[in-house]
């Protein structure tokens, strides 16, 4: 008996080697990847997608493989290509309506920010490349049959392997079993390949660390780190460009979400690292506090790091909620830092450094992606936005007029002006304030315990801002990675 051919197609980058690599533990699969984009390499400087599996299966070189081995099934990873120039990036996988019922494709789809991410760290830099790459599987999958076609989500894949697997082997009618999802085989040692060429990037050379996660686990990896290699104008182009496509895939979640926040009056954020770049921002202002420092008594520079990192981390165990100004726990930080390299206490210097601290920081301050757009449609829709953050009253006061943020916000809630911190009562004492209940307030913050955890065991809906992990819409709380995101969520465009 012949093969059957199916196909997973997908973005490169967005986790289609991981199902080869579980499909290869199935007995009855043969497993292959790109025999479309590949299958005419070398033939020539232009790109040509090459149709031979699916014109005449049964004289192609690895369908043959195949059935020599005695596999019921060909799965083939057709990923796109990278370089949209060469047209690797908008050809049909698919080329004629009846393809679709032959190869009963899989669409695998990752959000784009996270795969852009994953782009920049194996050196591809090309935007529009992976823009076009969405485009057209998104376009493929709008003009596929419904019923010859399944769409799966890589950040759902990752959370319940089990259940999105089963649903593709229901798709294909492939037998389902549960070592399928432990990884026996050696990384590619038990694919098929069309050419040597295609052997050689999965066995030997492997380049760019393209598989080094999935060939360093022997399961599926739940918590792939982000690298952080994108600035907030680059996600922001990929949101703006097929972010609302991605975010289609999770409908049902989408609709749930836009329900329960349509029913809440306030919205309430962190400030720090959720609606702007704090980490950034505060460490370029220390380093310049520390290289006056350091140019001025010859420490070295690490030494100064080092010391500063302790202090401000006793310094500020407290989350300023004692009450005094931003100058204070400066001038206090900095003082500490002198002391313990035996330094004069040079009140002019003092001054210096806390201008520096102070002009550094705000030359450096930057909203997060899509935070100003998102507070203009909250208070487009009549929602009130209350800002409850940690850090001293007046310092947070400049840094959201200095963001031009200060307009959208009808009530700043400081740990420093209500003397506790968010895990010590800062959220019933702002919900008193503002003469509201839990169920009329929705919160989205970056820090699970300084945020999430507080804030929902008041009973208030919360959202986690988590920049460096995966998008999860179905989970308590619900995951975003961009603020962006959220202000699509909010909106009607899916």
């Amino acid at each position: 008996m012949e093969p059957q051919i199916r196909f997973i197609i997908a973005c490169p980058r967005s986790g289609s080697t991981l199902l080869m690599r579980i499909f290869a533990e199935s007995p009855v699969c043969a497993v292959t990847s790109r025999l479309i984009l590949m299958g005419k390499a070398g033939s020539g400087e232009s790109f040509s997608p090459d149709y031979s599996i699916l014109e005449d299966p049964s004289n192609h070189k690895v369908f043959k493989m195949a059935m020599d081995s005695g596999k019921q099934f060909l799965v083939s990873k057709e990923e796109l290509g990278n370089n949209t120039r060469k047209g690797e990036c908008s050809y049909d996988v698919c080329p004629h309506p009846s393809t679709y019922s032959m190869v009963r494709p899989v669409f695998l789809i990752r959000d784009p920010v996270r795969v852009f991410d994953s782009w920049k760290n194996v050196g591809w830099t090309d935007a529009q490349s992976l823009v076009d790459c969405y485009i057209n599987i998104f376009r493929m999958l709008h003009e596929a049959p419904s019923d010859a076609v399944s769409c799966i989500l890589y950040e759902q894949l990752i959370q319940e392997p089990q259940t999105e697997i089963e649903r593709i082997c229901g798709h294909w009618g492939v037998p389902f079993s549960n070592k399928m999802l432990s990884f026996k085989h050696a990384f590619g040692s038990s694919f098929i390949y069309s050419n040597d060429r295609e052997r050689t990037i999965y066995c030997e050379d492997k380049p760019l660390g393209l598989f080094a996660t999935v060939e360093a686990k022997s399961s599926v990896d739940r918590d792939v780190p982000s690298h952080g290699l994108l600035s907030n104008a680059e996600k922001d182009n990929i949101e703006k460009n097929v972010g609302t496509m991605y975010l289609s895939c999770w409908k049902d979640d989408i609709l749930r979400l836009r329900d329960v926040l349509a029913k809440k009056s306030w919205i309430g954020f962190d400030l720090d690292d959720t609606l702007h770049e704090f980490r950034r921002s505060s460490g370029q202002a220390t380093t310049k506090v520390l290289e006056q420092i350091c140019q001025r008594y010859d420490i070295p520079m690490d030494e100064l790091k080092e010391e500063y990192a302790r202090v401000l981390k006793a310094k500020t165990a407290n989350a300023f909620s004692d009450g005094k100004t931003s100058t204070d726990y400066r001038r206090d930080r900095f003082a500490s830092v002198l002391t313990h390299f035996f330094l004069p206490q040079d009140h002019q210097f003092m001054d210096e450094l806390l201008g520096s601290y102070e002009a550094t920081l705000m030359a450096s301050l930057e909203l997060k992606c899509g935070a100003l757009d998102l507070l203009s449609s909250l208070k487009a829709m009549g929602k009130k936005i209350v800002v409850m953050t940690e850090g001293p009253q007046d310092a947070q006061e400049r840094t959201v007029q200095a963001l031009g943020i200060k307009d959208y916000i009808d009530f700043l809630a400081t740990t420093n002006k209500f003397g506790c911190t968010k895990t010590d009562g800062l959220f019933p004492k702002v919900l008193k304030h503002l003469g509201i209940s839990p169920d009329q307030i929705a919160y989205i913050g970056d820090n699970e315990q300084r945020d999430m955890e507080p804030a929902m065991a008041e009973g208030i809906f919360s959202i986690h801002f988590a920049e460096t992990k995966h998008v999860a819409l179905n989970t308590t709380p619900p995951r975003i990675n961009t603020l962006r995101k959220l202000q699509y969520i909010l909106s009607d465009e899916h």
